[in-house]
């Protein structure tokens, strides 16, 4: 059965968690393909204090030219919005971007140091419609430098609300604390992805709640995946198929990004 990896990491500085992780390219793509993923999303982080933003968007963008089958996002650094002309330059950033190749945007709002309807963000979150690609939204509390708070999912259900002309898709399933408030965020613009998330939904919320979620959500609006290489990726998978059923399985482990990506030109075969 084809699976598509809707949430990896490969980063430019070739590491991750103080250094502990490789993410150079080629370490991740082998990865993969030892699993049998040939498709993937790779998504940046959003820490310049890690990753610094260009290097990582060039990064991103040498990637993609060379593997077709590898999704880009693009990497935002927010913290000169307040200047003059800030917003108009992130904005031509994004736009360039796009053109060379990325198509999303990856919004980590504990990295960023902000809550999901920043002021900061609202352009960002307009042009991502404009330009028609989709905006994915770290919702996982707890994740260093930011605080729980800013990745509740009461700021990000006012963005998607009114921003229906973007496509959202939230990251990490809200983590233990904000799970059982996903279906509040179930609008039509909005998919849902459980990267690094499924062995610890199964030990602290249990396999049958689980799959209560995601019937309430809808097997057409779940993403698998991983956060690979800093999760494990093969207990992801092997949970995957204890929640859904063998008759929804091939949905969210690949036709439904699948079918997703087409709206943004994603995967050409």
């Amino acid at each position: 059965m084809e699976i598509i990896d809707a949430h990896v990491h490969s980063l430019a500085c070739g590491i991750m968690c103080g250094g502990q992780v490789d993410v150079r390219y080629k370490t991740v793509k082998e990865g993969l393909k030892s699993r049998g993923i040939d498709k993937a999303v790779f998504v940046p982080i959003n820490d310049i204090s890690w990753q610094p933003v260009d290097e990582m968007n060039d990064y991103m963008i040498s990637i993609i030219k060379n593997d077709e089958d590898i999704v880009g996002f693009i990497d935002i650094d927010i913290s000169k919005m307040h200047y003059a002309g800030g917003i108009k330059n992130i904005e031509t950033k994004i736009v360039e971007l796009y053109e060379r190749g990325l198509k999303g945007i990856k919004i980590h709002l504990q990295n960023l140091g902000v809550n999901g309807d920043d002021w900061r963000l609202l352009p960002i979150y307009r042009l991502a419609g404009e330009l028609n690609i989709p905006v994915m939204i770290h919702c996982y509390p707890g994740s260093s430098p930011g605080l729980i708070e800013n990745s509740h999912p009461k700021y990000i259900e006012k963005i998607v609300r009114v921003f229906h002309k973007t496509s959202f898709i939230i990251a990490h399933f809200g983590g233990v604390p904000y799970f059982n408030l996903m279906p509040w965020l179930n609008y039509d613009n909005v998919y849902f992805e459980t990267s690094g998330v499924l062995p610890i939904f199964k030990k602290n919320i249990g396999i049958e709640k689980v799959k209560l979620i995601f019937e309430e959500i809808g097997y057409d609006k779940i993403f698998f995946g991983s956060d690979f290489p800093t999760e494990d990726i093969d207990i992801q998978i092997d949970i995957m198929r204890e929640v859904v059923n063998k008759e929804n399985l091939r949905y969210v482990f690949s036709e439904n990004i699948k079918k997703f990506g087409r709206q943004f030109n994603w995967w050409k075969k």
